[in-house]
Order: C-alpha cells, then structure tokens, then sequence
C-alpha cells in the first residue's frame, strides 16, 4: 500500500484505474460530448503479475486512452479539452497518474479552453496551493496557470494566503513562483504523490 497526506491508499486503488475512467468509458464520454478526434486505441496485451488485483485490468489501456487524450487537445478537440480538465480536477492518487496530469497540463497550455473550464482549472490550482500540495505535475500546472489566471483573481489568492498562518511567506512564495520558473519547494507535500480523490468523467455539477 502507499501513503500520501498521510493516508493510506490501498494497493488495489494506488494500482488500479479511476472509477469512470477505464479506456471504454473515456472514449463513450468524448463520443458524448461530440468529440471528432480519433481517440480510440487499441488494448494492449496485460501480462498479469503475481500481486495482480482485479482493479488493474485494463490499466495499460487507460493510461495510452489518456496520452491520446492529450494529443487530442493539443489537436483543440473540444471534447479532448473537456475531458483533460475533467481528469486533472479528479486529482487520483494512484500509479503513474501525476505523469499522466503533467502531460495534459503541458497540453491545454496552448488549447482554446472555455470560460467555465479556465475557471475551474484555477480554482483547482488555487485550492492545491492553499493546501501546499505540490505533487510531481505542478510545476506544469504553474506553466498553465500564468498563462489563464486574471489579475483579480491572483490578488484575491494572495489574499488568501495572508490570512492563514505564516500567511505572509506563503503569499511571497506563491507570488514567486507565479512570477518566475521556480518549481515549489520542500515546504510542499511529496512531489511522487498521484491524487486520491475517485470521480467519473460524468458531469461536473
């Protein structure tokens, strides 16, 4: 099993796929959502290991679903867009997931995103900053997040630092970092940590 934040985070989770999120029901959503991009790929073959659980079949096929996901938005597929705001909101901690986030962070750097979706990228990274969770793919979510956030809301952020303890540090902190191509320091939580909150690619509410 691993531990991230101090929770433990069973092997069957850590390695398994997201609940929503196998390769079928990626594919399903984007057809959903109108995509034209040609996002299907096919299974690989999964040579099961000795400590193999029923929540890693089809991980293979997940993880290379998600990495033609990306292609797909820096393709400016809608639904590819959608569906990679949809995934790094999910924040999964399981195996090889941080890699997985980065990559489309790097990805919708450059993508046409709508309003609804800059705004719940940067509330997504505000929360993680406030929270001083700095995992393996924020220095690409600080790439994205100069390029979207609006100066009121930078501000009222800084705010927000102020107000918690030690607030001044953390808010000169988090301003360098926004200013510059620092990556976030020791202060943060383990940068080999992969997300555990579970969701599916349904709506967001």
């Amino acid at each position: 099993m691993s531990v991230y934040d101090g929770r433990t985070i069973p092997w069957r989770v850590y390695h398994g796929v997201p609940a929503g999120w196998r390769a079928e029901d990626i594919v399903q959503e984007h057809a959903r959502l109108g995509g034209c991009f040609p996002l299907r790929v096919p299974a690989p073959i999964e040579v099961p290991s000795l400590h193999a659980v029923p929540e890693q079949d089809g991980w293979l096929h997940y993880r290379l679903t998600v990495h033609r996901l990306a292609e797909g938005v820096r393709a400016s597929d809608p639904a590819c867009i959608e569906l990679a705001v949809r995934y790094i909101q999910l924040h999964y901690i399981g195996s090889y997931a941080g890699y997985l986030r980065a990559r489309l962070a790097r990805a919708l750097k450059h993508a046409p995103l709508q309003e609804s979706q800059r705004r719940v990228l940067h509330q997504h990274f505000a929360a993680l900053s406030l929270r001083g969770e700095h995992t393996h793919e924020f220095p690409e979510y600080l790439k994205l997040w100069r390029r979207i956030v609006r100066p009121e809301e930078r501000e009222a952020l800084a705010q927000a630092f102020r107000d918690l303890p030690d607030g001044e540090r953390r808010a000169t902190r988090w301003e360098s970092l926004m200013d510059a191509n620092g990556r976030p320091g020791p202060g943060g939580r383990s940068p080999s940590g992969n997300m555990a909150n579970r969701g599916r690619t349904g709506r967001r509410n």
